[in-house]
């Protein structure tokens, strides 16, 4: 297996313009404050100025005691790698810092882009331990306290032969309305089994053993995707941390208990970063909606939020499903978990955490939460993007080159895009094209309107014919164009093949998954990818592969 680097693409992704951006380059400021230290105050890992605040400032904190015992525990699911084992062995130290990343755990892994986050999460960890001559080790969240079964529990199948797969690419649960967390989602084995069965129709045995490994009786969604991750990533030295486990929900009881205390003043933070973020141009991520409480409530493996709201006898905090009852009167023995804004704090109470590797969502929200972060933590952790990648056969860059299409501006390309393309490019090519154009209705019309003008003194009826007829016109010319590509249409599948595979333009990574793309190329070609990824670069890398 052939795999070598074809180009990169610059991201197209406002937040992330916004992180690099510098005054000397005309990026503007917010108030008095230039753009990118205004919505990300922590700032990022291209600028030793931002690492070296970041640094002072934890190492003016306590010692966190118990924290490598903590990641013991973590991580005893599954044996370590040497490099594992020595990161354990180096949390132990008084000088260790911590770079995270993470995901919600996907059926059979999900999406790829979880694996592209954690070798950029390792490679900068290497780099900064190097810089500092200290341990900076690598922390991959599981987020298992995740609810979102069917973000979760799909499998989505890129494939070319993926319509040999029978049957619904997900396991079926009989509680699926349940909101509970994906540490108590039981994977039934029965039915796993009849979809690693299913799926061996397109993939070869090796794969279905090695996710089958994965998933021992009994599993959870989570634990799956925890030994699945930890296969791929042992010998990059990152330690797991599931977001559902109790010994983090323990660790992470002041935040929350922050949260539901602070509740106002959190939403006016998130509130004022909110709006700083899409003044600069960042969308927001997350709705900030009125009465929330950044944490969830949790009963029987379920999460329910927390609401707050002010009447006249008084603050009340609640869940939607007992709405008179003031839960501050069960406090010390309410079981509480995080949500999307509250996990980085809980984060940063855990671990010294010098940084995190966030995809576009994440560095989305985290501009949002910028203002909460200074007012919780006194500082904010260093982000940097994660990697992005697609892969292609070489055979696609031959087959679009042959339409006169380059593969890079494929990339981004959706399948209406490519037909309209295809169909432009057939016509073209069309004799009918040069015999048929426009310029007929000007002809047909020319004597029209001279006949017109010496009876009728109104040129509206005049008008609105040539108008309904060039409208007909250009119906009639399109009609034609979809017949002529219709006749070569079968010819041109293989290039919808193609573009299913790079995701359809909307991105390879947020779609493709380990199997099939280990079905495609391979472990040693997989292996290879690995070895030619350049883990920091924050643009698309577009490889190519193929046979010895």
């Amino acid at each position: 297996m052939r795999i070598s680097l074809h180009s990169r693409l610059p991201a197209e992704d406002a937040a992330q313009r916004v992180l690099f951006a510098s005054p000397d380059q005309g990026a503007g400021t917010l108030g008095d404050v230039p753009l990118s230290t205004a919505i990300y105050p922590g700032g990022h890992f291209r600028s030793e100025v931002h690492a070296a605040r970041r640094l002072a400032h934890l190492d003016a904190l306590p010692a966190r005691p118990g924290l490598q015992e903590f990641l013991r525990h973590e991580n005893a699911f599954a044996p370590l790698a040497p490099e594992q084992r020595a990161n354990l062995e180096a949390a132990g130290s008084r000088h260790a810092l911590f770079m995270l990343t993470g995901q919600q755990p996907g059926l059979l892994g999900g999406p790829i882009l979880w694996y592209y986050k954690a070798l950029t999460c390792a490679a900068l960890a290497r780099d900064w331990a190097a810089r500092l001559d200290r341990p900076v080790i690598p922390i991959f969240w599981v987020a298992g306290d995740d609810a979102d079964l069917d973000e979760c529990n799909h499998l989505e199948l890129l494939d070319r032969r993926a319509a040999e797969v029978r049957g619904e690419l997900r396991l079926a649960f009989p509680d699926s309305g349940r909101p509970l967390a994906m540490g108590e989602r039981r994977v039934d084995p029965d039915q796993f089994k009849n979809l690693l069965k299913r799926l061996g129709a397109i993939w070869n045995p090796e794969i279905i053993e090695q996710f089958s490994r994965a998933y021992p009786v009994p599993s959870s969604l989570s634990t799956g995707f925890l030994r699945l991750a930890h296969a791929q990533l042992g010998r990059e030295g990152i330690l797991f941390v599931d977001g559902y486990s109790r010994n983090l929900r323990a660790l992470s009881r002041p935040v929350l208990e922050s949260a539901i205390g602070e509740r106002e003043s959190w939403q006016e933070a998130l509130r004022k970063g909110t709006a700083s973020a899409t003044a600069a141009g960042i969308p927001a991520q997350v709705e900030i909606r009125e009465g929330v409480v950044h944490a969830f409530a949790l009963r029987g493996g379920e999460r329910h939020r927390i609401f707050g709201e002010r009447k006249p006898g008084g603050e009340i905090i609640y869940t939607p499903e007992r709405p008179n009852h003031d839960l501050r009167a069960d406090l010390a023995s309410l079981e509480m978990t995080h949500d999307v804004f509250s996990r980085p704090l809980v984060a940063d109470a855990v671990f010294p955490v010098l940084g995190h590797v966030l995809g576009p969502a994440e560095l989305r929200y985290f501009a949002q939460m910028a203002p909460l972060f200074l007012a919780a933590t006194g500082d904010m952790p260093l982000v940097h993007p994660r990697m992005t990648a697609a892969v292609a056969p070489e055979a696609a860059f031959e087959h679009f080159l042959g339409e006169g299409m380059d593969l890079p501006e494929i990339v981004r390309f959706g399948p209406a895009a490519l037909r309209a393309r295809l169909t432009e490019r057939v016509w073209r090519t069309h004799p009918a094209s040069s015999a048929l154009s426009p310029a007929h209705t000007d002809k047909w019309l020319e004597g029209l309107r001279k006949t017109h003008a010496r009876h009728f003194k109104d040129a509206g009826p005049i008008e609105r014919f040539e108008r309904d007829l060039a409208a007909s016109w250009k119906r009639y010319l399109r009609s034609l164009e979809k017949a002529a590509y219709a006749g070569t249409a079968q010819h041109k599948q293989i290039l919808f093949d193609h573009l299913r595979w790079l995701g359809n333009g909307m991105g390879q990574d947020r779609h493709l998954g380990l199997g099939s793309l280990l079905s495609e190329i391979g472990r040693d070609g997989l292996a290879k990818l690995r070895a030619e990824v350049d883990p920091l670069s924050t643009e698309l890398q577009l490889f190519k592969y193929g046979g010895d």
